[in-house]
């Protein structure tokens, strides 16, 4: 009997591995093969998470679209299910990050970027912040938020994102220019 499931252990492996290689390979079979696998069972992981059955459809689907983005960079050491469920934390760190950024942006340390002027209110301050994100690229509006709002070092980011912590520590010098310019632009 312990070979059985052992077999079975392995046979699942060797699926995993096949279904894996195929991905990489851009075969399109096998991206809705993988999505037939695993859409419902990802879906019901995230709606434990996100009671709002749209938003956690709509956090599903980016997972799907974040794991082909990060495909090359998955080695297989763990399963497919495994490499897709650390994924599905991230973003749905980031459905609530972006869901509550209206409140958390108010607590974006502003210091670095520029001297607040204490005359403004917070308000005002707080929704120039707002529309100088808005208009920067989301990928510098993402780094800003990782770093000031959830206090993350730039290891944990880099780690996070993937990249080298001097791709990240190069990345958020122009992030905040690119920030400062716009808060600048902004009457």
């Amino acid at each position: 009997m312990p070979f059985f499931i052992h077999k079975n252990t392995s046979d699942a492996k060797l699926k995993d591995q096949k279904l894996l290689m195929r991905l990489k390979q851009g075969d399109q079979k096998a991206v809705h093969e993988w999505f037939s696998l695993y859409y419902h069972r990802l879906l019901n992981l995230v709606l434990t998470r996100i009671s709002n059955p749209a938003d956690a459809e709509e956090v599903a689907q980016e997972t799907f679209l974040s794991c082909l983005k990060h495909l090359p960079l998955f080695r297989g050491d763990s399963s497919i299910w495994t490499w897709m469920n650390r994924i599905a934390g991230h973003e749905i760190a980031d459905y609530y990050r972006k869901r509550y950024a209206k409140k958390t942006i108010k607590a974006l340390s502003l210091d670095e970027f520029f001297a607040i002027d204490v005359a403004l209110d917070a308000h005002h301050t707080s929704e120039k912040v707002k529309l100088a994100l808005e208009k920067i690229r989301p990928d510098y509006q993402e780094l800003l938020l990782l770093k000031y709002v959830d206090k993350k070092k730039v290891v944990q980011i880099a780690t996070q994102l993937n990249k080298t912590i001097k791709s990240i520590e190069s990345d958020l010098f122009r992030a905040r220019n690119d920030f400062r310019q716009a808060y600048l632009e902004i009457e």
